[in-house]
């Protein structure tokens, strides 16, 4: 009824039937309160409350904290039936959704995502809420992706209110676990996504490019999920005034900043604007956080990790599953057809409730890794990482397609053609960031295209948990060539499963020392600056060591291990180099023997 009252007044509107309004019936998403809150610097974000039976509770009540720049209506609508808002609603909890400055309906320019002044901004909204009458003076930080790493972000913060969070899929690195993973520019997540928040925060709508709010009035009603006005601007009039003349970064920013220490156009690094850059304050406050992640989900999973380790006396629960960005689809790829995901969403908020009851009750915050093996169809529970038991067994690539224990004892080639449209998918750890659930089909046809190497087979049941390294001796015939390594188990039967991957730009080779890093990069670890940039030469073979990116499967008695090693993704990455031919020559045995590491312990 609501929804249908909505699309009346729009369709009215496009007609010139009417002077744009809110709508009187207000669709789902729609908040029980909104109004504009001015910052320091008289900048007005818009803030959307959401209370138990509608209206603000008679008793005391803790606030959950849910800043976003995808809409505050749209953030409303997450989740299944019940949604995620619902969920708190039912257990008692007052939710504020916020569009960050800059996005959506808020005021203020939007040069950079989670800039120093929207970072700032939280201090002032935490306290805020705090204070209402029918808070308990207690806010716990909350969201999924974008809105996962405000929550983390907000735990650096000098915030007495903020008690504790729960980021679910963030980024800790902006830079190299999600625009730059290895240095290689993901196209799919600059352009898409970049191109795609542009669009909204400029007043139009992503689903229909006729609609421009900016330009016409009539248009407004239409933004709506996206942008949701305040309920005192029943005419769009503060709206427009928001979107007006609002200066925004672009994607092209940082199209030529491809080294962690460049500035983008916007004048700022991607590293400025990820959690890790406030890695001081995460330890200064040291405040209790359940970090949620996925092995399937880009590299959620290294940034829980990557947390764990760079804060080693922070309270921090961490739930890594095999699900997509959202968590409710499953995505191991051994049970391909398997879409329910585990745990189930009523399962998953049990966990973060009990978190927060914990939190609340003055409770400590144990360290722990809750952990999804793929293929195993189980969770298991470790306080470090790797887990105790795992010892790292290599594998040397070999003539004929073979990795063996131990490396050949004479030097020999493998040579591979680069195969510029060998790819991943459309449906990938990648492109669940943005919609599409990884769904990683039999890889026999797309290995056909790569260079592969078969361990033998597994005469016991084994647990491949950790990081796994690649080292790398080969040569190429580009000065601008990346290297893509996946690791994927190969069935009795001959179907290949895709397990985890990683990728180098070989002009970030150089080994990195551990200290000057800006946080604990884990094994194998590269600086991606542009000081550190070695060139290529072509012919000439280099040496290249990196880290995959970190996961837990079951291999079990019978299966093999298989290393594809690729050129390109099409599907995914920008192309290296940009034209022409590439060919790799990979070095096997006696001096330069090319091999993995893989971290594997008995399964038990």
């Amino acid at each position: 009824m609501m929804a249908r009252g909505m699309a009346a007044l729009v369709g009215l509107c496009l007609l010139g039937a009417c002077a744009a309004q809110a709508p009187l019936e207000r669709p789902a998403g729609w908040s029980d309160q909104s109004y504009y809150l001015p910052m320091r610097d008289g900048v007005r974000v818009a803030v959307s409350l959401h209370f138990p039976g509608g209206k603000p509770p008679s008793a005391k009540a803790t606030t959950i904290l849910i800043q976003t720049r995808y809409g505050r209506a749209v953030e409303a609508r997450r989740g299944g039936s019940p949604t995620d808002i619902e969920m708190f609603l039912a257990r008692g909890y007052v939710v504020a959704v916020v569009d960050t400055r800059g996005s959506t309906a808020s005021f203020g320019p939007r040069d950079v995502e989670m800039g120093p002044d929207e970072r700032a901004d939280m201090d002032e909204i935490i306290a805020h809420l705090a204070a209402r009458k029918w808070s308990d003076g207690r806010v716990i930080g909350y969201g999924v992706s974008y809105m996962a790493d405000t929550a983390e972000f907000a735990l650096s913060r000098p915030a007495p209110a903020l008690l504790a969070s729960v980021p679910r899929q963030m980024d800790f690195d902006a830079y190299l676990q999600g625009f730059l993973p290895g240095g290689v520019q993901n196209n799919f997540l600059l352009y898409t996504w970049g191109n795609y928040t542009l669009k909204v925060d400029l007043g139009r709508s992503p689903r229909n490019d006729a609609l421009d709010c900016r330009l016409r009035v009539e248009d407004c009603p239409g933004l709506f999920p996206d942008i949701q006005p305040v309920d005192e601007d029943t005419d769009f009039t503060l709206l427009r005034q928001a979107l007006s003349g609002r200066r925004h970064w672009t994607p092209e920013d940082y199209v030529n900043a491809p080294f962690r220490d460049d500035k983008g156009g916007n004048g700022h690094s991607m590293l400025d604007f990820s959690p890790a850059s406030e890695l001081a304050g995460l330890i200064r406050e040291n405040k209790p956080v359940m970090i949620w992640g996925s092995w399937m989900d880009a590299t959620t999973a290294q940034a829980a990790l990557t947390r764990f380790h760079s804060t080693p006396d922070a309270p921090v629960e961490i739930v890594i599953t095999a699900n997509n960005h959202g968590h409710d689809r499953s995505a191991d790829p051994f049970f391909p057809d398997r879409v329910a995901p585990v745990p189930t969403r009523d399962a998953q908020f049990a966990t973060v409730f009990d978190f927060m009851d914990r939190v609340r009750a003055g409770k400590p915050v144990t360290r722990n890794i809750h952990y999804y093996v793929l293929g195993a169809d189980t969770f298991r529970d470790t306080r470090v990482w790797p887990p105790v038991g795992v010892a790292d067994t290599r594998f040397y690539f070999a003539p004929e397609g073979t990795l063996l224990v131990q490396p050949p004892a004479q030097s020999a080639y493998a040579d591979y053609t680069v195969d510029f449209t060998a790819g991943t998918g459309k449906n990938t750890r990648w492109s669940t960031q943005f919609g599409a659930p990884p769904i990683y089909p039999d890889r026999r046809e797309a290995d056909a295209k790569l260079l592969v190497f078969d361990s033998a087979a597994f005469d016991t049941d084994m647990e491949l948990a950790g990081t796994p390294v690649i080292e790398l001796f080969a040569a190429a015939q580009s000065n601008d060539p990346v290297f893509y390594v996946y690791l994927e188990d190969v069935a009795p039967d001959g179907r290949v499963t895709y397990i985890t991957e990683g990728q180098l730009r070989a002009i970030h080779r150089a080994p990195a020392d551990p200290e000057t890093l800006p946080y604990d990069q884990g094994p194998a670890p590269h600086s991606f600056r542009r000081a550190d940039a070695l060139p290529v030469t072509p012919g000439k073979t280099m040496r290249m060591a990196f880290a995959l990116n970190p996961t837990a499967a079951l291999i079990r008695k019978g299966h093999r291990l298989r290393v594809a090693v690729a050129g390109a993704d099409a599907d995914l990455f920008r192309r290296y180099p940009e034209e022409g031919p590439e060919r790799f020559r990979v070095s096997l045995g006696a001096d330069a023997a090319s091999a993995i590491t893989v971290p594997l312990r008995p399964w038990r």
